[in-house]
């Protein structure tokens, strides 16, 4: 079984999670929208929008972990601040771009540079429509989260690559307050929601800070322009993905390391509009002759292989057969 941890895929793939509202601007008005796309639009823009600070539960796996966020946003930007309140001490910290993610547990701050999102905690792309294709969206009826009124908006996938999504958006504000993550059957896999929430004028500075203490904690930061990536592109790869499932096209190709001193890491990005693949290719070790097999965490599915004498891992929330399908199309070029 391929640890969920190897590469760092886990961390990256926390850090690629987190999201944040904008308080800058007027929230969303509480419009009665009559369109799935409509609420969809309305839940981006609120996650631009607003301050909001929030305790919300996170099932998985017969798991059940709790969180606050708090999120702030400034002329400047946005800033963020996700900790567990069960579980391991941990905290992630965003300033636009830059995340801060200390491991309390082992100790670790990992630093870098996170890609643009739309929102916490589910990302959704501001028009939902062209996603018609590949996904159906229906209106579902009212609902309450957290003593607040929402309405709720089913996704479906139209095939067996991808999950469908049930989200309830807060009336007033356009917030999304709970999301579930469906298989095709329909059967939740995993869930979010808030059990409390405000939406203050302010956020202090304070609330912004880390209650943790990274005194003696070793640091890992991600080198802003890793060696030998500037100025090479997919051409340039030894790497070829043969294979992704119709609507994935390739959204980032880039080479990295998570600190300066570590091996670098092949990373590709297939995104539909709505779900996403990482595909991580690196040298493999020569104390490991195997590295194949399967394993997950709630909808986070992984797969890997060694190809030509490198690890080849694909993850992302997406079924099973989806990361299986890409990882076996990796191929070595001709060279």
């Amino acid at each position: 079984m391929i640890s969920l941890w190897r590469g760092g895929v886990l961390l990256l793939l926390v850090l690629g999670a987190g999201g944040g509202a904008h308080a800058a601007e007027e929230p969303a008005s509480a419009v009665v929208e009559e369109n799935p796309h409509d609420w969809l639009q309305r839940m981006v823009m609120a996650s631009q929008q607003l301050n909001y600070d929030g305790i919300f539960v996170y099932q998985y796996d017969h798991r059940l972990d709790a969180m606050q966020v708090i999120h702030a946003a400034e002329r400047k930007g946005e800033r963020e601040r996700l900790f567990s309140l069960t579980g391991p001490r941990r905290e992630i910290l965003r300033n636009n771009d830059q995340v801060v993610c200390i491991l309390g547990d082992q100790e670790v701050v990992h630093v870098n540079r996170s890609r643009p999102r739309s929102g916490f905690p589910a990302p959704f792309p501001g028009d939902t429509a062209r996603l018609e294709k590949y996904y159906r969206f229906e209106l579902g009826p009212a609902a309450r989260v957290a003593g607040l009124d929402c309405r709720k908006v089913v996704v479906r996938p139209r095939d067996a690559y991808r999950y469908g999504r049930k989200v309830c958006i807060h009336v007033d504000t356009g917030l999304m307050l709970s999301s579930e993550l469906t298989g095709v059957d329909g059967r939740p896999i995993e869930r979010m929601m808030f059990t409390s929430v405000r939406f203050p004028d302010r956020i202090g500075e304070e609330r912004l800070l880390p209650a943790l203490s990274d005194a003696g904690f070793s640091w890992k930061r991600e080198p802003d322009m890793p060696e030998g990536g500037q100025g090479r592109s997919r051409e340039d790869s030894r790497w070829k993905v043969v294979r992704v499932p119709a609507g994935f096209e390739l959204m980032d190709h880039r080479w990295h390391r998570l600190s300066a001193h570590e091996p670098g890491v092949e990373h590709w990005v297939y995104s539909d509009g709505l779900a996403s693949v990482s595909v991580y290719i690196e040298k493999a070790g020569q104390e490991e002759d195997s590295y194949q097999g399967a394993t997950h965490r709630g909808a986070l599915n992984a797969w890997g292989t060694t190809v030509a004498g490198h690890y080849v891992t694909v993850v992302g929330e997406v079924p099973m057969q989806t990361v299986e399908l890409i990882g076996k199309s990796v191929q070595a070029r001709l060279q």
